[in-house]
């Protein structure tokens, strides 16, 4: 048998329905990326697509198979494989299963200006960021009384919908925080994995080629833009008046808070009405650190969960893209990669020298005369 034979061989067995007759010579592929099925099995599969799959109940790929199974054997028919059955939810328009699936609003995000699908067709090319303060009050970490609300910044893969990166500080959403995020996009998370005692894997690093921001000061920073001027990060921005364009990020961030209204003593829930008499500050239990660390593993299931949107874990589609572009380099100079991102400080250069926060700065033979 001759390689190329060989190879039309394994094609077949992608491309069909998991019968050992697909590989029979003179059976036809049904076209590209697409196993030939009987037409009575073509209509069972089409129309419980548009029944049952493409609902607001989202069933997962598994459920579905299920009942095409079911629905086949009522009619003594051919049972299609799952992997064939994924691939005809894989042909189908990606706007119109989310627009089935998850409502108007969050198709928005898969157009771009003229109404066509971005493209994005790799890890990195388009990295989305926003904060948001967390709907839960902490405590300090000695005697253990409520200190506040902390802020969350979290950054997004937008082809795998991979979280890259995340911040949770007391501060309110800066130039700091933005380039603290960058870094933790960027280098490798093992570090900072171990010092926060989780055992987990979060591979998913390295230095984007286009940040997509919203319009808020941090995001528009000197500091911001030096910094990704200096590493060849490009930035872009959403329309004024558009919030779905950056309704990927949003959604991540509002399934954190939900997580954090079901699990987390201590939550202050979205609004007064949701929170009625719960008493946030009393209930509070978790340091800053306690809840990054609760984070992280939030992050660690939400990889190694079915996407809705991806039909597969968010960590699978990481892991296909890079065994075909390569794994991404990833920065390991982290606190001079933080530098080219921090705030800059104008000053002027007088007799008496300079002053930053009410301290003069001053040194013989650097000061104009």
């Amino acid at each position: 048998m001759q390689q190329c034979q060989v190879y039309v061989l394994i094609r077949r067995a992608r491309q069909g329905s998991g019968l050992v007759t697909d590989l029979v010579p003179g059976q036809s592929g049904g076209g590209k990326g697409k196993g030939r099925l009987p037409e009575p099995v073509e209509r069972v599969i089409h129309e419980l697509l548009q029944k049952r799959f493409l609902t607001k109940q989202k069933r997962s790929l598994a459920a579905f198979h299920r009942e095409v199974t079911q629905v086949c054997k009522a009619q003594k028919l051919r049972v299609p494989a799952r992997n064939t059955v994924a691939l005809r939810i894989a042909s189908l328009d990606p706007r119109k299963v989310i627009r089935r699936r998850e409502g108007q609003d969050a198709a928005r995000d898969l157009q771009g200006v003229g109404g066509e699908p971005p493209a994005v067709t790799a890890p990195l090319e388009q990295v989305q960021i926003d904060h948001t303060v967390i709907d839960l009050i902490v405590v300090d970490d000695r005697d253990r009384q409520p200190i506040g609300r902390p802020y969350l910044t979290l950054a997004i893969d937008v082809f795998t919908r991979c979280v890259l990166g995340m911040v949770v500080t007391l501060e309110a959403p800066s130039a700091v925080s933005v380039g603290l995020c960058l870094v933790h996009v960027a280098c490798d998370k093992r570090p900072w994995l171990e010092g926060l005692n989780v055992k987990m894997d979060w591979q998913m690093s390295g230095k984007p080629l286009l940040l997509y921001l919203d319009n808020a000061a941090e995001f528009k920073s000197e500091a911001l833009r030096r910094g990704c001027e200096q590493h060849g990060i490009r930035l872009d921005y959403r329309p004024l008046g558009q919030p779905h364009y950056g309704g990927i990020v949003e959604r991540i961030i509002g399934t954190a808070m939900q997580m954090i209204h079901d699990e987390l003593p201590g939550t202050t829930f979205s609004n007064p009405d949701q929170r009625g008499d719960y008493d946030s500050e009393n209930k509070a239990a978790l340091t800053l650190r306690e809840l990054e660390r609760w984070l992280t593993l939030a992050v660690g299931t939400y990889h190694g969960s079915v996407h809705n949107g991806l039909l597969q874990p968010p960590a699978a589609r990481w892991a296909e893209a890079v065994a075909r572009v390569g794994v991404p380099a990833v920065v390991t100079r982290a606190t001079s990669f933080l530098v080219d991102f921090l705030p800059i400080l104008r000053r002027t250069l007088t007799r008496t020298g300079f002053v930053i926060d009410h301290i003069h700065y001053y040194a013989d033979g650097h000061c104009c005369k």
